[in-house]
């Protein structure tokens, strides 16, 4: 062991994460027990302005009065965000795209330097118009009018090619010139006036015959292509009710199915299609949120409580510590070939997300993520003047360390862990659960007019993604237009993958019944150990026959992490075990490998199977073509890969040790071996120290090793112990000295530092622990506390009470 670990941990990790069954996960305030009303009875509630705010503009946000309010602000309370938000108003200095421009019919994937996408040119013009209406400028008042009339010119909005004036880029267009239409609504002319309300109309008019409610018409809920469009066409309809007939129907339609996204939303704060969509889209439910209280007097934030408020841990841990970069899941950005770019972007986090949670909450951890995001991190956000909105001072914010460093996400089978929020941490995440959570199998039924739309998930149950020493070790490889499990740190089953692999939607028409038995079966973690089994095999086809397929993912801090999964098939299959790597591999032996990025680099040593075969490739991709051609994007390499497959068989265990190093570190290295199959590794340090690793409970000696845990560690020289494990089990002895007893089944993770030591150690209820020491601690604190204990110096053990859980150290 070459280092230390960070023992202030006391309430910033969750210590027992301990799940075993297959229950569905159902997150409290999910609605399992309350019945869905049918979407026409949705479609039936009254939708009106507020009675002081019919036939006025502003009424969207702010009314006029309210505005003087705003304008203060921005000198005072707000000054730094407000400065932030109008130090650059693009509008100022770009001029709009003219109507029939080619730019206006080129999707992200295609644009060319200069380019602005109707995205951009939708927020341009909402920002041109806020700061107006806070500075009062005429130079603003004259770029805004410039942007909004040449905006209405555009026919169509959106892509010729593909849902020309529905989808994503109208809605965003809806919004801006809603916004627009309703903070100069003053400043216009009469003329200027009633052309941007028919334009605004028109448009609203067709986004609402898209989504017009049909019987047997099928909404994707909780997919962006829904939730944005309508968060559009809400703010349009808020904007021109009481001078469009039509308009409380749209705001009707847009609030019935807001309703379902509310309902069929992730119970656990995980963002299903990927960190960049969470980003893209999260703020499309606030400012439909926020346009609909202010508007309508309804407040719909208490309803969306429990789904909001655990955002803040997806986002936190979604973060590598490096501030750059994320962990990749779903569909987001570009792995390899971004992170390896000469040139990159700040991120974009969407932190005004996070204030506006904090003030309808009054949060203060979703405070301090925001705070955190924008201050520390420096990302950026698409509309930072809506920060200025949401912020509420008088929200004061936890500080980032007192959020957990260890995070389940039980619905979604998402796992993340981190040794500290500094930006030398270690941190990875472990993956294995359906493609929108455990909620979805329960829900699905009872809303027929609900369709899943899966396209921006993965085929990736039991996959993890490695940060350590500043660099992104192993994990994934961002957005593809055809998702493959190849491309993730997972198994092939006779070359082929999960669900239906090779297709940009690979879960459609794969029952639902069936993903939701992908899922982590037990986890466990404290800040010396980690653990996670996850059950894959309900991931692949049935055709393969796959009976069991457990991945195990166990980290000894700060060391190293053991991979090991059994494999089991009613006929013989080869099973190929698959990691990726950033840069470049090189082959030590055929079963050693070390992934290097930069300075740093993965050494992967493979314990089993004995004999397989090893193939070093480039890792291409099919990145995402255009909308209505996502599958045919171009081919591009996300890295290089390493490819490990066995030979045919039933039944199959792969042992892999991996272990994060500094390069200049390499010269002496640890020695691995399996010990009797996968029962356990034998780590033999450079410095003579050994480590044992049993992975099941040993009732005969292995490398002197006895425990009825159902996992243990023990590092070892002569007869010093300097880190103990036991994973739900109540004795560990080595060499038949009893090293670790307690009075009922615990889980305890331990490491000596030569000055005494530290660790945790929990149980279902109080227990007594006997550990041995060398000689009698001067101080034993349980939280901080010092205790009371008892040492026999003839057996050389010491012996306390402990509660269920609790963090304790012995002081020499």
């Amino acid at each position: 062991m070459r280092s230390t670990v960070n023992v202030n941990w006391v309430g910033r990790m969750i210590i027992a994460l301990l799940i075993v069954g297959s229950q569905s996960a159902i997150a409290p305030g999910s609605q399992r027990d309350r019945p869905s009303p049918p979407f026409e009875e949705l479609l039936r509630r009254p939708v009106g302005l507020r009675p002081e705010l019919r036939g006025r503009h502003p009424r969207l946000f702010f009314t006029a009065d309210e505005l003087e309010l705003w304008r203060e602000r921005a000198h005072t309370t707000h000054r730094e965000l407000w400065q932030e938000a109008s130090q650059h108003v693009r509008a100022l200095e770009l001029e709009p795209p003219p109507p029939g421009s080619p730019t206006l019919d080129r999707s992200g994937v295609e644009q060319q330097p200069g380019d602005l996408s109707q995205y951009e040119i939708a927020y341009i013009l909402a920002e041109v118009s806020f700061a107006y209406a806070i500075e009062r400028d005429p130079r603003y008042l004259d770029a805004a009018k410039r942007w909004l009339m040449t905006v209405i010119r555009y026919d169509p909005w959106g892509y010729t090619f593909r849902t020309p004036n529905v989808d994503l880029p109208p809605a965003h267009l809806l919004y801006a010139v809603a916004l627009a239409y309703d903070l100069l609504y003053n400043d216009l002319t009469g003329p200027e006036r009633e052309a941007v309300r028919a334009k605004l109309a028109r448009q609203a008019r067709l986004m609402y015959d898209y989504f017009r409610y049909r019987p047997r018409k099928r909404y994707s809920y909780s997919q962006n292509h829904t939730f944005i469009p309508m968060a559009g066409l809400a703010i349009a309809a808020l904007a021109l009710m009481g001078e469009e007939p039509e308009a409380e129907g749209w705001a009707r339609l847009a609030r019935a199915v807001y309703d379902r996204v509310r309902t069929t939303f992730g119970v656990d704060g995980y963002y299903y299609e990927g960190f960049h969509y969470f980003v893209f889209s999260l703020h499309w439910i606030i400012r439909y949120l926020d346009a609909w209280e202010h508007a309508t007097g309804e407040d719909l934030y208490p309803q969306w409580r429990a789904k909001l408020l655990p955002l803040k841990y997806y986002v936190a841990h979604s973060i590598l510590p490096d501030g750059r970069g994320i962990f990749d899941f779903g569909d987001a950005g570009r792995g390899a070939a971004e992170r390896n770019a000469t040139q990159r972007e700040r991120l974009n986090s969407g932190y005004e997300v996070f204030y506006r949670i904090a003030a309808k909450y009054k949060d203060a951890e979703s405070q301090a993520v925001a705070e955190w995001l924008r201050r520390d991190l420096r990302t950026r956000t698409w509309e930072p003047y809506w920060a200025f909105y949401s912020y509420d001072p008088s929200v004061r914010p936890a500080v980032i360390e007192s959020l957990p460093l260890a995070y389940y996400f039980r619905d979604s089978g998402v796992v993340f862990w981190r040794s500290s929020w500094r930006a030398d941490a270690v941190a990875f995440a472990f993956k294995c659960g359906p493609p929108e959570g455990h909620h979805v199998a329960e829900l699905l039924p009872r809303l027929p007019d609900w369709r899943l739309n899966t396209g921006h998930a993965h085929p990736d149950a039991g996959s993890f993604i490695i940060y350590a020493h500043g660099r992104y070790l192993t994990g994934d490889t961002g957005y593809t237009g055809v998702k493959l499990t190849s491309d993730h740190n997972t198994v092939l089953v006779d070359g082929r993958g999960q669900a239906n692999d090779g297709r940009h939607e690979v879960f459609k028409d794969v029952p639902y019944d069936r993903l939701d038995q992908i899922r982590i079966v037990e986890v466990w973690a404290t800040p010396e150990y980690f653990y996670a089994r996850g059950s894959v095999a309900a991931a692949y086809s049935p055709e393969l026959g796959l009976a069991r397929f457990d991945r195990h993912l166990l980290y000894v801090a700060p060391d190293y992490f053991i991979v090991w999964d059994e494999l089991e098939a009613h006929d013989p299959h080869v099973f190929t075990w698959l990691l990726n790597a950033e840069q470049r591999i090189v082959e030590e032996s055929p079963a050693v490998h070390l992934l290097i990025n930069k300075d740093a680099a993965l050494l992967v040593q493979r314990l089993l199977p004995a004999k397989a075969e090893v193939q070093i490739a480039p890792q291409m991709v099919t990145t995402q073509g255009r909308p209505g051609s996502v599958e045919r994007g171009a081919q591009e390499q996300r890295g290089v890969q390493l490819i490990v497959r066995s030979e045919a068989a039933r039944s199959l265990e792969f042992l892999h040790l991996l272990w994060p190093v500094k390069l200049d570190a390499l010269r002496t290295r640890p020695k691995a071996s399996s010990l009797d199959g996968a029962r356990g590794a034998l780590i033999v340090w450079p410095d003579g120290s050994r480590e044992v690793i049993a992975l099941q409970p040993t009732r005969e000696s292995v490398e002197g090793v006895v425990t009825d845990g159902a996992r243990a560690v023990v590092s070892f020289r002569q007869d010093l112990w300097r880190r103990l494990i036991v994973h739900a089990g109540t004795r560990l002895a080595l060499d038949d000295k009893l090293l670790l007893s307690t009075s009922r089944p615990a889980t305890v993770s331990l490491i000596a530092d030569g000055q005494g030591g530290h660790g945790v150690a929990s149980a279902a209820a109080p227990f007594e622990l006997t550990l041995r020491l060398a000689q009698r601690p001067r101080e034993v604190r349980v939280g901080g506390v010092a205790v009371p204990f008892e040492y026999d110096s003839k057996a050389r053990t010491l012996h306390l009470r402990l509660e269920r859980a609790g963090r304790f150290e012995w002081i020499e």
